[in-house]
């Protein structure tokens, strides 16, 4: 018997990181910097200013918890808030998708063993303006584009495990310890009617490198934000079955 009762602990260790495709990420608290550089014109590459804040809000395969926020939401962009108030300034981002998120290829999150590791992984191709802009260092500009391949990662560290909450996801509402992630790809400038004389044309590549211990904020045009934060998989019914399970074979052990 006792034997047996091992043998069931391995098995639910080991199934006890929780991955999925059903699963809502939200954040302020990126700050970032990196390299864009121009391929048509092999020109740069030119470093983005530090310090710059970005936001995450990636919801796949929902529907969340509050009522309008049902179904895919694919927002990484620039915190314009609280820096210069504008879109268009020095080293802005944004990949704002609308609900369909045409542009995703694929999307996944996953909670480690200990429940206290987030890591969202997002990768998709031909974004397109308007919801797409993107610092062009040569132009002076930050205007519309077409993300022709991009990919982000956030990796989020807690101090306490996440919990399956009123909902049903497998959720941390506190604020993360860390936060370190990517965005890299290619885009496209794309014609902008308000934008002129920018117009379709050269191709850029991008590697921007987000971390927590580069957030600020420096009152900005909305004054100090506060941070907030949101992760959460919905768990497979199997897996919420073995979480169940480990903790009454705990239990019994003890």
């Amino acid at each position: 018997m006792k034997r047996l009762m091992t043998i069931c602990l391995v098995v639910i260790f080991a199934a006890n990181s929780i991955a999925a495709t059903d699963f809502f990420a939200s954040t302020n608290e990126l700050g970032y910097q990196g390299t864009i550089w121009n391929i048509t014109d092999n020109t740069g590459p030119w470093t983005t200013s530090t310090p710059r804040n970005a936001n995450l809000f990636t919801a796949m395969n929902t529907p969340y918890m509050d009522p309008g926020y049902e179904g895919n939401y694919n927002e990484l962009l620039s915190s314009w808030w609280e820096h210069s108030p504008s879109n268009q300034n020095d080293s802005f981002l944004q990949l704002a998708e609308e609900v369909t998120t045409p542009s995703v290829i694929s999307a996944s999150a996953i909670w480690d063993e200990t429940k206290t590791i987030f890591t969202v992984r997002v990768s998709g191709a031909n974004a397109p303006y308007p919801w797409s802009r993107m610092w062009q260092p040569d132009n002076g500009v930050a205007w519309g584009v077409t993300f022709t391949e991009y990919s982000y990662s956030f990796e989020a560290t807690f101090s306490q495990a996440a919990a399956i909450d009123e909902y049903g996801w497998l959720a941390n509402t506190v604020l993360p310890d860390t936060i370190i992630g990517t965005f890299t790809g290619e885009f496209v400038v794309t014609y902008d009617i308000e934008k002129n004389p920018i117009t379709d044309g050269d191709t850029y590549g991008f590697n921007i490198n987000f971390s927590k211990e580069w957030f600020t904020t420096d009152g900005g045009s909305c004054g100090e934000i506060t941070p907030a934060s949101y992760f959460a998989v919905v768990p497979e019914p199997a897996t919420m079955v073995l979480l169940g399970l480990g903790g009454l074979f705990l239990r019994k052990r003890r």
